[in-house]
C-alpha cells in the first residue's frame, strides 16, 4: 500500500490509496476544517512515539473525521508496538445514514514507507504551490512545515538538536532557526 495526499482543487486535498488490486481516492473539504492537519497530528504522534522508543503508550490508536459534502470518511490509525506496521483503516460513513458504513481501506503499512509517502506529498505540494500558495489554496491550514522538516532533516541524515545556549528551561524545545532554515533551503536546490 501506498498513500498520497494532493490539494486536487481549492479548497479540496484528497488522500489516494494504490492498493495491489486497486486505487482508492477520498477528498475533505477545507469547508469542514484543517482535518488534513489532525491526521498529520496523529501520524506524528506514532512517530514521536516511534523516535523516542517509549513503550508507554502503546499500543496507540487515534480516530479522525475528514468530512465532505455527502460523505465523510472516518480514520483510524493505531500502532500495537514499536515493531509492529502501522494500522490505516478507512470507512465511508453517510452522515444523514446511520446504516451506510463501508470499509474502503484496511491495511498495514510499515512506518519507513508511510513516513516517505508523507514526505514525497509534503514535498511535491511545496514545490507546486510554496508556503504562500499552499496557504491560498488549501484555505484553512498552513503549510506544514514541521512535519515537512523533520521528515526532510531525517532523508538527508540532519541532526535537530535542541538549542541549550538559547535557554536555561529545560521544558523549551528550541531547534536552532539556521539549522531548520538550511533543511528548506536546500529543498529549493
Amino acid at each position: 500500500m501506498e498513500i498520497r495526499f494532493k490539494i486536487e482543487t481549492l479548497g479540496y486535498i484528497v488522500a489516494e490509496f494504490l492498493l495491489e488490486e486497486k486505487k482508492i481516492k477520498i477528498g475533505h473539504s477545507s469547508d469542514y476544517g484543517d482535518k488534513f492537519q489532525e491526521l498529520l497530528n496523529k501520524f506524528f504522534y506514532i512517530y514521536e512515539l516511534l523516535r523516542d522508543q517509549d513503550n508507554n503508550y502503546f499500543p496507540y490508536e487515534a480516530e479522525v473525521l475528514w468530512e465532505d459534502d455527502f460523505i465523510n470518511y472516518q480514520w483510524n490509525v493505531g500502532i500495537r508496538s514499536a515493531d509492529s506496521p502501522i494500522k490505516i483503516s478507512v470507512n465511508e460513513i453517510a452522515p444523514f445514514n446511520p446504516e451506510h458504513k463501508l470499509e474502503l481501506v484496511n491495511h498495514n503499512i510499515q512506518k519507513d514507507k508511510l513516513f516517505d509517502s508523507i514526505f514525497l506529498s509534503l514535498d511535491q505540494t511545496l514545490a507546486e504551490f510554496g508556503f504562500l500558495g499552499y496557504k491560498k489554496n488549501w484555505e484553512v491550514g498552513n503549510f506544514p512545515i514541521y512535519e515537512y522538516i523533520v521528515l526532510k532533516a531525517e532523508k538527508g541524515n540532519i541532526s535537530l538538536d535542541k538549542n541549550e545556549d538559547l535557554t536555561n528551561e529545560t521544558w523549551k524545545q528550541k531547534i536552532n532557526l539556521e539549522d531548520e532554515l538550511k533543511i528548506i533551503h536546500n529543498s529549493f536546490r
